[in-house]
């Protein structure tokens, strides 16, 4: 896809060797289809400007359907909003670095409940196009950071097996949401096909827009938002990925996204491969400066992923900037080292969850022990299981040093601190299973939803089934070939790791008809 600016503000988007997409087919705002919204997705959620709770409107949605239908309808049939729909309470949400800083804080938005609910049908059906690149894994069904990471892993893994060197590009954008230009957005809007009344409903959307900041119950004077799409709204995210949807076209390289999170690499086996990748790095410059957004190159790194000595030493530039070559890429939350050795990452979250559990020893001393058993699980054992199908740690050290964690807090949850105390015996009487057979129990559940296609791994090196009439001697008939494996660094990462376990899954459990089937058969299993 080329773009080009023409006359001023106009601008039109192209693709290669055909014409804009097809027109979508309008909104069906009918009273059926607020219906199936007419259910809040979250009744704890905050109020919006309007002060109108979301747990009210959930308790009186029967009574407001017809009001609400007959309000969806007038709005997309004009192509205008309540005034109200455009304001928004702006809650500063900490991301990391120095706390005084605004640039540290993320702008939610808290709109309208009403709005929202319109917003899903609205999402919900440009959705349903499926008009999205398939590098892009944010904000969409069957995709997440899981699947993202594991289809990297994957591909990472597989270069090392090979003896190659993998470089990746992490990328940064400036102010990703708050820099989308209102009027780029609904030109490339109607390239895709949204046009007619739905790119009107939108562009009302977008203009005229106010948004004050709610801080300790003080809120700010309304200001004009003169450009970016609101994060916290529903048809936000949505819109943004329809800005940023063509990056990937003259990208040569592999690019992975994950909203605005941005991988781009490319196998170095010569100086030539890393000129092609700087090549789209410059690609990526020039569609940044087409569409008014901006890389921010002072957090932009590359990551080499080799096991070889005489690694063809990274020297890639964004701006003019050297980006630094850097031995541990945190993506996603994950960390990933250049050897795809999780020893750094599994160190970061047990410290993260021992101080999380000692927080809670100091805060919850009187606690009964199903308050502290609830609040072990919903805030310590969560950090060690993110993305767990990813990083399954194989060796004795890394599983002996997350499960001690766990070790801990059951004697807390138990109030069992005494050395004579045997913590094994203390973990049954819970009922705790090991955090290793959490471990193994998600990646078999994952294998399920990746085999039935309810997710979306990308990879150039997938699994394939086994031929049928070679499967008399398997345990069930839905067995993978097993890839062949050099080194522990393939030989342990996802794929490789859980064909053989998923092979020896019995036949009904492996045919479960449903996620929830196969949930409980492999856990009566395991």
């Amino acid at each position: 896809m080329t773009c080009r600016k023409v006359s001023g503000e106009k601008v039109t988007v192209e693709k290669e060797g055909g014409t804009r997409g097809q027109d979508m087919r309008e909104v069906d705002a009918t009273g059926g289809k607020t219906n199936g919204r007419k259910e809040v997705r979250d009744p704890n959620k905050a109020c919006g400007p309007d002060g109108i709770s979301p747990r009210l409107l959930k308790i009186v949605a029967e009574e407001v359907t017809p009001a609400l239908t007959l309000l969806f309808r007038n709005s997309y049939q004009t192509g205008t909003l309540p005034l109200d729909w455009k304001l928004a309470h702006i809650t500063p949400v900490f991301k990391k670095g120095e706390r005084y800083k605004a640039e540290n804080y993320r702008p939610i938005s808290l709109t309208c409940i009403a709005c929202k609910v319109m917003e899903h049908i609205i999402a919900s059906h440009i959705m349903s196009h499926s008009i999205l690149c398939p590098e892009q894994h944010g904000f969409r069904c069957g995709r997440s950071c899981e699947t993202q990471l594991l289809g990297y892993v994957d591909e990472a893994s597989e270069e090392l097996e090979r003896g190659n060197q993998e470089d990746t590009i992490v990328l940064d954008f400036e102010k990703a949401f708050d820099k989308v230009s209102h009027t780029l957005l609904v030109h490339k809007l109607r390239h895709y096909g949204i046009g007619g009344r739905l790119n009107a409903w939108i562009d009302s959307f977008l203009e005229n827009r106010q948004q004050a900041v709610v801080v300790g119950g003080e809120r700010s004077n309304f200001m004009p938002v003169d450009s970016g799409v609101p994060q916290g709204s529903v048809v936000g995210p949505c819109l943004f990925l329809l800005y940023i949807n063509d990056l990937p076209i003259e990208i040569e390289s592999k690019i992975r996204l994950f909203a605005d999170d941005t991988l781009c690499s490319n196998t170095i086996k010569h100086k030539v491969d890393q000129k092609k990748l700087q090549k789209d790095l410059d690609s990526l410059t020039t569609w940044e400066k087409q569409w008014s957004m901006s890389f921010h190159p002072q957090k932009c790194y590359t990551l080499s992923v080799t096991r070889k000595r005489d690694k063809i030493v990274p020297s890639y530039h964004l701006h003019g900037h050297n980006l630094q070559n850097v031995s541990t890429a945190k993506y996603l939350g994950v960390n990933i080292q250049d050897n795809l050795n999780w020893g750094l990452h599994i160190d970061t979250i047990t410290n993260k969850a021992n101080k999380t559990l000692g927080f809670l020893r100091r805060n919850l001393k009187i606690g009964n022990k199903k308050t502290k058993e609830t609040a072990y699980k919903a805030f310590v054992r969560p950090i060690l299981e993110y993305s767990a199908t990813v990083w399954d740690p194989h060796s004795a050290n890394n599983i002996k040093t997350i499960e001690k964690v766990q070790r801990r807090a059951a004697r807390w949850v138990t109030n069992r601190h005494h050395q004579t105390s045997c913590v094994n015996s203390i973990i049954d009487s819970l009922a705790w299973p090991t955090l290793q057979q959490r471990r193994k129990k998600a990646r078999l559940e994952m294998f399920y939803k990746f085999h039935h296609h309810l997710i979306t791994i990308d990879s150039e090196y997938l699994p394939q089934p086994t031929e049928t009439r070679s499967s008399h001697r398997k345990n069930n008939t839905h067995s993978y070939n097993i890839p062949y494996c050099r080194t522990q660094y393939r030989q342990m990462s996802f794929f490789p790791r859980t064909i053989p376990e998923w092979n020896s899954l019995p036949q009904e459990i492996v045919a479960a008809k449903s996620l929830d089937c196969f949930k409980s058969r492999l856990a009566a299993h395991l």
